[in-house]
């Protein structure tokens, strides 16, 4: 059947369109070269996987860069489970009650410890800086759910901060 050559041109013409940004998204989240380049073959592997899933041209981005975020907190998730674990957080935290948010890679340990349905929106809105109907259309779902899942990510944050200043 021709579907495989149909299938394989449509994952060429979306690495060639958007495999840049999706390695500049990697990159970000995993702060190395080497392995945002590796994440971005992954991704676009599992793009090949479910390319009958893919949507139209103009979702395809927000859909490929969904999967290159879940992809990439994944990869971090597993690195983090083999590093020795951080015994200091930053002093700032306890002077703003929002303050735990401004410091990004204290939010990416934060997000790491957080829910899988969690993470997306979190590393979206507050390590990305995107506005919650921004996060909303990248993730396909409602500005209420974002707002539910990031107040519920602010809610475990604190208690999980909380814990480690006892």
């Amino acid at each position: 059947m021709s579907g495989g050559v149909d299938r394989n041109g449509k994952v060429s013409d979306l690495y060639r369109k958007y495999g840049p940004v999706i390695y500049s998204r990697c990159r970000r989240l995993l702060k190395d070269d080497a392995l945002a380049e590796d994440a971005t073959q992954e991704v676009f592997v599992r793009v090949m996987r479910h390319i009958e899933a893919a949507p139209d041209d103009a979702a395809a981005l927000a859909w490929i860069y969904r999967i290159s975020t879940n992809y990439c907190l994944n990869q971090i998730r597993d690195r983090s489970r083999q590093a020795e674990p951080m015994e200091e957080l930053p002093e700032q935290v306890g002077e703003h009650p929002e303050g735990e948010m401004l410091d990004r890679d204290l939010a990416m340990q934060l997000v790491q410890r957080a829910p899988e349905n969690l993470r997306a929106p979190a590393v979206l809105y507050y390590v990305d800086g995107l506005e919650q109907e921004q996060v909303a259309k990248a993730l396909g779902i409602s500005r209420r759910t974002v707002i539910n899942r990031l107040n519920e990510f602010m809610s475990r944050s604190r208690k999980f901060l909380a814990r480690g200043a006892a």
